[in-house]
Parts: structure tokens; C-alpha cells; sequence
């Protein structure tokens, strides 16, 4: 009875390990919290969003993607929150870009009320 219950363990424990490995190499979506809003990215579409946080005065996040190794258009936008005007998200597709491009999504964003503009880093994807 123990050889079994260990051979159920050591099953359960590979079958974990495989879906933990293999999860970041399928689909590259994502979502990426930036502090005054988020950026997400939706692999089934190709297509990248950014949205500005609707609360507590002006707020905007800027996105500036790159193609790291060349392979696709290079993009620059921002979202404003509904104190300009403007609720919801602002996307761009990549529908045009070579499969399994790698970008990189540099961000930076600013809340009226801190007066400041905040660099929130970069981070890579495969598209």
C-alpha cells in the first residue's frame, strides 16, 4: 500500500512539473500592473492594450514597443483616463508582425495628483 501511494505521489508530482514547464511556452498573454493602470496582451489576437487607472484625477500610461531583433513595426502610444475624456483602453495590433516576434514594452506613466511622470520599467514578449 505504501509503494502505491508514493508511485501516485511521484505521478501527481511529474504531471505538475510538466504543466509548470510547459505553461510559458504556450500562449504569451499577459497582464502587467504598472501602478496607474495596466498594460495586457492577448496572444490569440495580437494585440497590445494599455489603460490608465479611471480614478482619482488625471492619470495616463504610455507605451513604447520595440521589435528587439527587428521582424515588426515599432510603436508609440498613450492611454488617458476618463478625466481626459477618454475611458476605457487604448490597443495596437500586431497582427502585421512576424509570428514569435520578441518585443519589448517600455512603460512610463503619471498621476496628476503626484505631479510626476514614473518609469515602470520594460518587459519582453513573444508575439
Amino acid at each position: 500500500m505504501k509503494l502505491l501511494f508514493k508511485t501516485m505521489l511521484a505521478g501527481i508530482g511529474v504531471a505538475a512539473a510538466t504543466l509548470a514547464i510547459a505553461q510559458p511556452a504556450s500562449a504569451a498573454s499577459f497582464s502587467w500592473g504598472v501602478g496607474d493602470g495596466i498594460i495586457t496582451y492577448d496572444d490569440g489576437a495580437d494585440r497590445i492594450c494599455a489603460q490608465a487607472y479611471n480614478s482619482e484625477g488625471q492619470r495616463w500610461v504610455e507605451v513604447k514597443l520595440t521589435p528587439v531583433n527587428g521582424g515588426g513595426p515599432s510603436y508609440t502610444w498613450r492611454d488617458n483616463n476618463n478625466a481626459y475624456g477618454h475611458p476605457g483602453s487604448t490597443c495596437r495590433s500586431l497582427a502585421t508582425a512576424y509570428e514569435d516576434t520578441l518585443y519589448r514594452a517600455t512603460v512610463r506613466t503619471y498621476w496628476g495628483e503626484r505631479g510626476t511622470t514614473v518609469s515602470r520599467g520594460s518587459r519582453n514578449f513573444n508575439s
